[in-house]
């Protein structure tokens, strides 16, 4: 009679994860700490950036979100 021999299966691994490399995230600033670097960052004068992110209504915000806005801010039609 023959010997079964059966083959071990091989052990359940684990999906070895890499740890994932998360970008840094971004600072965020308050509308005024913003609005007094507004000719650096956003190449316009304070008032612009103030109204701008008033209007979207937030208190804080990461200097890439500002930009957006700000951008969409003066692009705007004035009637």
């Amino acid at each position: 009679m023959a010997k079964e021999t059966a083959t071990p299966a091989p052990a359940e691994t684990k999906a070895e994860k890499k740890p994932e490399k998360k970008a840094p995230a971004e600072s965020v600033y308050t509308v005024s700490e913003l609005a007094g670097n507004a000719r650096s960052v956003f190449g316009t004068m304070q008032e612009c950036v103030v109204a701008a992110l008033k209007t979207d209504g937030k208190a804080e915000y990461t200097v890439s979100e500002a930009k957006k806005i700000v951008s969409k801010f003066l692009q705007k039609e004035v009637k």
